[in-house]
């Protein structure tokens, strides 16, 4: 092997090295100012699913303490109107009903109440979840 391959051969394994440091720094970086989505915590904290959606709904329906009538009415006393939708969901670990809910004014609210106690967690536009993602 002559001094010019091996320049290359070193140039290269440099280059790669350094891709590396910049891809890890950045994927870090990204982690470090995002906080967590949602921000707040359901009084039922519940692992990552396990055996895909029909096993995990099942598993939720046991684990509420409340029934999607009750959470209906947590989230209309929050944002006035009709509800569109009610979904036991596991947000982030939070054991929580999404409630979608159409306003007088004809705005979708997407109100996160727990599980476990009733206690309305969140409320947003419904168009606010795809601009955070």
């Amino acid at each position: 092997m002559n001094g010019k391959q091996t320049q290359q051969r070193i140039s290269i394994v440099l280059g790669a090295f350094t891709l590396g440091v910049v891809l890890l720094n950045s994927s870090h970086a990204a982690g470090e100012g995002k906080a967590q989505s949602p921000a707040y915590q359901s009084s039922i904290r519940v692992p990552d699913q396990q055996n895909g959606e029909r096993g995990e709904a099942a598993r939720l329906a046991a684990l509420a303490r409340i029934d999607a009538s009750r959470a209906s009415s947590a989230a209309l006393a929050q944002a006035p109107g009709t509800v569109l939708k009610v979904a036991l969901d596991n947000e982030n670990g939070n054991l929580v009903y999404s409630v979608e809910i159409k306003t007088a004014s004809n705005e979708i609210k997407d109100v996160k109440v727990d599980a476990g106690n009733g206690t309305v967690l969140h409320v947003d536009s419904a168009g606010d979840e795809e601009e955070d993602e």
